[in-house]
């Protein structure tokens, strides 16, 4: 159906300045040929009353008009020389007769194909011409001692969803320095998991799951709302009554998503829990934004994750 292009010598495109060019010589030329026939069917603007001197002047208007014709024309046909025309039009085959299918919604079908078959040209055009210039780049590496550099590439994979229980100990020891009025205390009721009971202060209190090293899930409760169910359990799923701690919950777990790094989790878990620890002045901050301790009776409970700045809900960038 298609026969691709030989790719012996680019046509060059015009400018964008010269096809301008082009298009405004035939508005003018369309502008003359439209003012020509409007002067022959109304007749000059003049009025005058002798019979003799209408024509005279009727004839003079049509050989001025003709005239301008004449020239923009030739000027038309100088510009359209110096478009490069395509010396081989492409070749749709049997699809040319599309075009000529009087269903309305089938001829369209032609135009459709043919500006796909001209972009797929372009594509492969602009893909040889990249091809020609990255070949000419040698950006591979070095041969020499290729099999100590793929040593040295070498890296052991760490899986931080298995790790030791004092591996884990040990972060959660040392963010327990970091913070006088934090407390983190660690059970693992479900096996090798910690769990991370949270006490901030007398503003809140938390339930964060790990698995190993990789924070998993968080639910944060008033400060005194019981972090133990009846059966003597750790709650880690019933969410707060209240809905000031409902949206600390939430963005809670969205800091969770954003600060876990897997090639690093001591820092991705020491970074949220600074970021928790942030909720101290929960109800004495003022917004960043509107300056306001409230605003739809809520305190701000977003805080920025790089500035720890507070922001109500409606406020936060």
């Amino acid at each position: 159906m298609y026969c691709k292009q030989t790719m012996a010598a680019p046509v060059e495109t015009p400018s964008v300045e010269v096809l301008q060019v082009t298009l405004n010589k035939v508005r003018s030329l369309r502008s003359s040929v439209t003012n020509f026939f409007r002067v022959l069917a109304e007749g000059p603007k003049e009025e005058n009353e002798d019979e003799d001197k209408v024509e005279s002047s009727l004839g003079e208007s049509c050989i001025k008009t003709l005239a301008d014709i004449k020239n923009q024309l030739r000027d038309l046909e100088t510009q359209v020389v110096a478009l490069n025309t395509p010396t081989n039009p492409m070749s749709l085959g049997n699809t040319g007769l599309l075009s000529l299918d009087p269903s309305p919604d089938k001829l369209p079908l032609y135009y459709q194909l043919l500006d796909c078959y001209t972009w797929t040209e372009k594509v492969h055009t602009y893909s040889t011409m990249m091809h020609s210039l990255l070949g000419s780049n040698n950006l591979k590496r070095t041969h020499i001692a290729l099999s100590l550099s793929a040593k040295r590439r070498q890296f052991k994979v760490q899986y931080n969803h298995n790790v030791s229980q004092q591996q884990v100990d040990t972060v959660i020891q040392s963010i327990n320095l970091m913070f006088q009025d934090m407390t983190l205390n660690v059970s693992r009721p479900f096996g090798n998991n910690a769990v991370i009971q949270v006490t901030l202060g007398r503003v809140l209190r938390a339930v964060v799951t790990f698995k190993g090293l990789l924070i998993e899930w968080v639910v944060v409760r008033a400060y005194n709302e019981p972090l133990l169910d009846e059966d003597g359990k750790v709650d880690l799923y019933t969410p707060s009554q209240y809905k000031v701690f409902q949206k600390v919950t939430d963005n809670a777990n969205a800091a969770m998503l954003n600060f876990c790094s897997p090639g690093f989790s001591d820092l991705s878990v020491r970074s949220f829990f600074t970021w928790l620890h942030s909720f101290a002045s929960l109800f004495t901050d003022v917004c960043k934004r509107c300056g306001n301790h409230l605003h739809n009776h809520m305190p701000p409970t977003w805080r920025e994750f790089r500035t720890l700045d507070p922001f109500h809900e409606e406020c936060k960038p």
